[in-house]
């Protein structure tokens, strides 16, 4: 099932309008906004799950053929807005163990979630990450030592930060307002 997650969302992002409505009836997920533009390398959407109606996130980076998720929180969708450093859980779906950052979060069959604690500055409105990423072995943490060291998981991050002022200017532009 999260393999056919992954593969609808990346068809949502890659194909034509008529595919996209094709791929869109067997998605479980209707994209209300997405930063992706023709021959991008990385995408950032905001999705809302058919089944309940939860908001989240979804991070592309189709060159390292890589998805990850986040819950939506006014938190995280405004984090760059704020000085302070932003806390949120990145959902891995199909994950196999025994790579770097194994020991972080925790697991649900092939479902890695890692909590992050990521530092940033924001320069002429543009998010420069500062790394590394931090994280916990327990997904409930209130103290982020581990350094995240899986470059494919740095690299979902930091599209995830870097792509949330632009997720904003598209969602302005079409007019879409987040409770």
């Amino acid at each position: 099932m999260i393999k056919k997650i992954i593969l609808l969302l990346a068809l949502i992002f890659l194909t034509t309008t008529t595919n996209v409505e094709a791929a869109d009836e067997e998605s479980p997920f209707d994209v209300l906004a997405s930063t992706y533009s023709e021959g991008a390398t990385e995408a950032l959407a905001l999705v809302r799950a058919k089944e309940n109606g939860s908001l989240g996130f979804a991070v592309v980076d189709f060159s390292i053929k890589e998805i990850a998720f986040a819950d939506y929180s006014r938190e995280l969708y405004d984090f760059y807005l704020q000085k302070d450093p932003v806390l949120f859980a990145l959902m891995l779906p199909d994950q196999e163990r025994g790579q770097l950052d194994d020991e972080l979060g925790a697991w649900n069959n092939k479902f890695h979630i890692i909590p992050v604690y990521a530092l940033f500055n924001v320069n002429n409105g543009q998010v420069v990450c500062e790394k590394p990423f931090y994280s916990a072995s327990d997904p409930n943490a209130t103290h982020f030592q581990a350094p995240i060291q899986n470059p494919k998981h740095t690299r979902l991050i930091e599209v995830l930060l870097r792509q949330m002022p632009r997720l904003h200017e598209v969602m302005q532009s079409n007019g879409i307002t987040l409770p």
